[in-house]
């Protein structure tokens, strides 16, 4: 077989391939974050809070932000790590 194509050229994906916006990963993802932005814009009125005993006065939007960030953070350090296929 003669292969004409070079080395260093772009492949390109599967035709076959579905639209991102179509993926239910990104349709999950989408509304996640269209009810979370849902949620601080209807939330921006400040409550207070009492941190090791010191009170925290802070609009609640910017808390679900802050603990949201904080959850995310723990979930990305605990998270499992794939199995390798390497058969070890």
């Amino acid at each position: 077989m003669n292969d004409t194509t070079p080395a260093d050229a772009p492949k390109l994906p599967p035709k076959s391939q579905k639209p991102i916006y179509t993926r239910p990963k990104f349709i999950a993802w989408f509304f996640i974050v269209v009810v979370f932005l849902f949620l601080i814009l209807r939330n921006m009125e400040t409550i207070t809070m009492d941190v090791f005993f010191m009170p925290l006065r802070a609009p609640a939007a910017l808390l679900y932000l802050v603990f949201s960030l904080i959850g995310f953070i723990v979930g990305w350090l605990v998270k499992r790590p794939k199995k390798s296929s390497k058969g070890d």
